[in-house]
């Protein structure tokens, strides 16, 4: 059963032209509302959804009928469908033996799966191959003598929050350092099928450095918060961001070439100024010191709306301090299908879970509803 929960309808006005010294600008000419609803998915009666990861191993198959939620801790997968927003089936996975997937003790931060039904699982040290059928198990090492192309140097290691290729033939990453020693270096991309490797070098990471939170607890380690570099693939490019700069790099996978986009915003600041304290103690001032970075600008991840041919991305800021108690404002900007900047406009709404993507031109974002899996849905409606 499809359960839905009343919400608000929220109204978006069109804002005057503003004129800005960037060829980019917000021209604030485009007429849309938007409705919102909170939608929760149907489990059945004998299943609880896994929610515990917060839906970090999660992922949406390319046509958005289905959603794959990957449970390490049994192991299973569970399908579910996004039209009727119901539990389809779980699929128990093997754990140990030929098929096995040695899940259940190990540190999974990556799940996706391919067009054709491959499941994908990146463990720390090596990227797990489940087919379709679950009935054949492959492994693939990301070490300097596993990978042809492009050297990867001894210290230097691909890290395993990436994603797949919709076709399964390729996995993208961020590749540096290994043990924090310094600043991530760029995108990794590794071609399965000949397990050779391209380095994309990207400025970004070390451009965020200076604006991490670090605590060292001996001179061999170190806890450290920095800003997201965020990777979305379009078309034949991958769009490269940050949550600290309003700008995009446009990878092009064709020749590995980059492109920059810089924005400007009348609503927010255009990037983080890093004035916060950067040096903690202890792991508590650690946790206390990473609420003034957050006070200043963050950028979302941008998100794709095929059905209308724009990309949404949201930002946050300190608008007031009401006590102690920090207000946040919220904008949303939207841009055209060629990343040309379109519109900005603060709102009252935005991305609310790890999970967001848009389906059948609707914003779905995760919620979780009283341990109950569950979308608020944001549905625009351009003039």
């Amino acid at each position: 059963m499809k359960r839905l929960l009343p919400f608000i309808i929220v109204i978006i006005l069109t804002s005057c032209a503003q004129k800005s010294s960037s060829e980019k600008v917000n021209s604030n000419n485009l007429k849309f509302t938007v409705e919102i609803d909170t939608v929760q998915v149907d489990p059945g009666d004998e299943h609880f959804i896994y929610l515990t990861n917060y839906l970090n191993t999660a992922a949406v198959s390319s046509d958005k009928k289905t959603l794959y939620n990957f449970n390490a801790r049994v192991p299973e997968l569970e399908v579910i469908d996004l039209d009727s927003l119901s539990l389809k089936e779980v699929i128990k996975l093997e754990n140990e033996g030929p098929t096995g997937i040695d899940a259940v003790n190990s540190y999974i931060p990556m799940m996706d799966i391919s067009d054709n039904g491959d499941l994908y699982l990146n463990a720390w040290n090596y990227l797990i191959k489940l087919n379709s059928a679950r009935d054949q198990v492959s492994k693939y090492w990301f070490t300097p003598d596993s990978l042809k192309g492009e050297p990867l140097l001894e210290l230097e290691k691909v890290f395993p929050e990436g994603f797949m290729s919709e076709d399964g033939d390729f996995f993208y990453s961020s590749y540096g350092l290994l043990n924090n020693k310094g600043p991530k270096s760029g995108l990794a991309i590794i071609n399965l099928r000949t397990r050779e490797l391209k380095k994309i070098p990207l400025d970004l990471y070390e451009r965020i450095e200076d604006l991490s939170i670090v605590f060292s607890p001996n001179e061999n380690s170190k806890i450290s918060l920095t800003e997201g570099v965020l990777f979305l693939p379009y078309k034949n490019k991958i769009i490269a961001s940050t949550t600290a700069f309003n700008e995009i790099y446009l990878i092009d996978l064709t020749d590995g070439s980059i492109e920059k986009r810089q924005f400007q915003s009348t609503l927010t600041a255009d990037a983080k100024k890093g004035d916060y304290q950067k040096k903690a103690n202890s792991e508590e001032e650690l946790s206390e010191l990473n609420l003034g970075r957050m006070k200043e600008v963050n950028f979302h991840k941008l998100h794709f709306d095929d059905q209308n041919e724009k990309f949404w991305r949201f930002s946050s800021e300190l608008d007031r301090m009401i006590g102690d108690s920090a207000a946040f404002k919220y904008v949303l900007t939207i841009f055209d299908k060629d990343l040309n900047q379109l519109h900005e406009e603060k709102v009252d709404y935005s991305e609310t879970g790890s999970l967001t993507f848009f389906k059948d031109g609707t914003l779905y974002s995760y919620i979780n509803l009283e341990d109950e899996l569950g979308f608020i849905r944001i549905k625009p409606s351009y003039e």
